[in-house]
């Protein structure tokens, strides 16, 4: 563990000190006890290193962990920035739910403690503050889902809370990511954070791309674990790559919705089998951005972060 003298404030946050970890690209990379693990782009760390105020921290804070939590380390760029900060709040109940998600997260053992103040209960709940995170305790305290010890922050969930628990684990169809089997070629990664994240993240959905997800499975399992976990999937065939033709197939035999797409010059030479879908056929990051947004919005509604 690295001593105090060796911690730096978190760039998100700057309420914790972070650990910062050796990296070889043009940037930051940094694991917060509040964020969590997440790398940050030059450019964009000058950006948070403004006077942002403390909700739009909360923001970014919170979808760090969420990125976390479905196995993936976020990257933080200039152009996705805004579109973090830019995300709706959730609803007073929604960020309670998230409370007790995350303590039943940390604990192992029925009837097991949590302490409210760990600070990676304010991520969890896009809190600010820590007397959000008591408010947020006390909304689940009314419901009966969870008790406070009042000995140095120590809470229980109740009986009535992992029933709850149990029946969010049944609801189908829940998740908010929207996972991108695509060509991973360096002319492509405008296009990527430009059309496709920035498209995913204006329809209210949370981009995931397997290469930037970190994770210990084999590959072929990782990216089946993602689609399974998501609610849809884009699936674009410039290049042509046999991956996305696999992904796109994976997800249309468990019934996920597919968006397809194709840089416009690629289209002739798509598969028979893909020719009767149709595709959005982009020519720029702004038109396949708008475009997508539109159609994801049109099929799904917006997603819970618009």
């Amino acid at each position: 563990m690295p001593t105090e003298s060796e911690l730096d404030p978190c760039i998100i946050c700057t309420s914790h000190q972070a650990e910062t970890l050796e990296s070889s690209f043009d940037g930051l990379h940094q694991k917060c006890p509040r964020c969590g693990e997440f790398k940050i782009s030059g450019t964009a760390a000058s950006i948070a290193n403004q006077p942002l105020g403390k909700d739009k921290r909360a923001k970014i804070s919170g979808w760090i962990l969420e990125q976390n939590q479905s196995g993936a380390l976020p990257m933080i760029t200039s152009d996705n920035f805004q579109n973090i900060i830019n995300r709706k709040l959730p609803s007073v109940a929604e960020r309670a739910t998230k409370l007790l998600i995350e303590a039943d997260r940390s604990i192992t053992n029925l009837g097991e403690r949590f302490y409210i103040s760990d600070p990676r209960f304010l991520a969890a709940t896009y809190s600010s503050e820590s007397k959000d995170v008591l408010f947020l305790l006390k909304f689940l305290e009314e419901q009966e889902f969870a008790l406070s010890k009042a000995l140095g922050g120590q809470c229980e969930i109740l009986p009535q809370g992992y029933i709850h628990l149990d029946e969010l684990k049944k609801r189908t169809v829940t998740s908010s990511q929207g996972f991108i089997a695509m060509w991973f070629h360096a002319d492509l990664n405008n296009i990527f954070s430009k059309g496709f994240e920035a498209g995913i993240f204006n329809a209210g959905y949370n981009p995931v791309r397997i290469d930037q997800t970190e994770h210990i499975n084999k590959i072929d399992d990782e990216i089946i674990r993602q689609i399974n976990t998501s609610k849809f999937i884009v699936a674009d065939f410039t290049g042509h790559r046999g991956g996305v033709y696999f992904e796109a197939g994976y997800a249309m035999g468990i019934d996920i919705p597919i968006f397809w797409t194709c840089r416009k010059d690629h289209l002739e030479d798509l598969h028979f089998d893909i020719r009767q879908f149709n595709c959005i056929d982009w020519e720029s990051p702004e038109d396949l951005a708008h475009r997508l947004t539109t159609r994801i919005e049109a099929v799904l509604g917006p997603g819970p972060n618009k």
